[in-house]
């Protein structure tokens, strides 16, 4: 009876551990457009979600690792400040986590850059006496009559590998289509 549950939790480390980030493939990109929202990401990872609701686009991409890149495009009249979101989608994530717990959250307003406001949250998933630490990065932005939100998520060691695919998701995301390539 033991025995199963000695293979989940080591099924569990390795994925909180992680086995390590790939690079993103820069030289093979996908432009994914549906909707308003359009960018391009890397060869190497994939579009897990894609919903589209009369109000709410939301859009999930996972890299071969354990980072993701969340979406997210609400009209301007629903949509929420940037510091309410990054906190309520971290309290979210915190009481959701399925085994382990996420603590030790820090925020910090960073400066605007490529036309989004950004805030970071360093914080920690902590899975039968480990600890790994994390980052997530908040971006926002008004485009047409929507704001778009992005939330970046990585282990904090893994940062480095990802950052050029994140770059590339945020400075090709644009809400209109005959711009895209001119971003």
């Amino acid at each position: 009876m033991k025995l199963p549950f000695f293979f989940t939790a080591l099924t569990l480390i390795g994925l909180l551990i992680g086995c390590g980030e790939k690079e993103p493939d820069l030289s093979n990109l996908i432009t994914h457009q549906l909707g308003e929202i359009v960018f391009d990401y890397p060869g190497n990872w994939k579009i897990t979600e894609d919903s589209l609701t009369v109000t709410i686009h939301n859009v999930i991409i996972e890299t071969p690792g354990d980072a993701l890149v969340i979406i997210q495009s609400y009209p301007l009249e629903i949509a929420k400040e940037l510091k309410v979101l990054s906190r309520e989608f971290s309290e979210i994530a915190e009481n959701s986590a399925p085994l382990g717990s996420i603590n030790k959250s820090v925020f910090a307003e960073l400066p605007q850059q490529w036309g989004y406001d950004w805030i970071a949250e360093d914080f920690e998933i902590a899975f039968l006496g480990e600890s790994l630490p994390h980052k997530r990065l908040y971006g926002s932005k008004e485009v047409g009559d929507s704001k778009i939100f992005l939330i970046l998520q990585v282990p904090g060691a893994d940062y480095h590998k990802v950052e050029k695919g994140f770059h590339l998701i945020v400075k090709s995301l644009t809400g209109d289509r005959k711009n895209h390539k001119n971003q």
